[in-house]
């Protein structure tokens, strides 16, 4: 899989972080979303999870959303994902 800001991180020489604002969100065809750049969780339902990451929020929509894995800086949510949204805020 081609991914262009790390291919341009290992080119530049400049942090993965800086040139994805602090985060990176990997969607494994609607079954599976990793995180990483996880600050805390938000809202934890069925149906919807929000997730505060390090410059932003990402909230996660769909069926039966479990998180399987959370890890100091990263975090693995599953289930029937239909929709995500990620909102940037640079003064976090």
């Amino acid at each position: 899989m081609f991914d262009f800001i790390e291919e341009i991180s290992i080119k530049t020489g400049l942090p993965f972080d800086i040139l994805n604002n602090g985060f990176r969100v990997i969607n494994f065809n609607n079954r599976a979303i990793y995180t990483e750049g996880y600050v805390s969780i938000i809202e934890f339902e069925l149906t919807q999870i929000s997730i505060k990451l390090k410059k932003g929020i990402l909230k996660i929509f769909g069926q039966d959303l479990k998180i399987r894995e959370v890890n100091l800086n990263s975090i693995l949510v599953v289930g029937e994902i239909s929709n995500m949204e990620i909102s940037w805020n640079v003064n976090f």
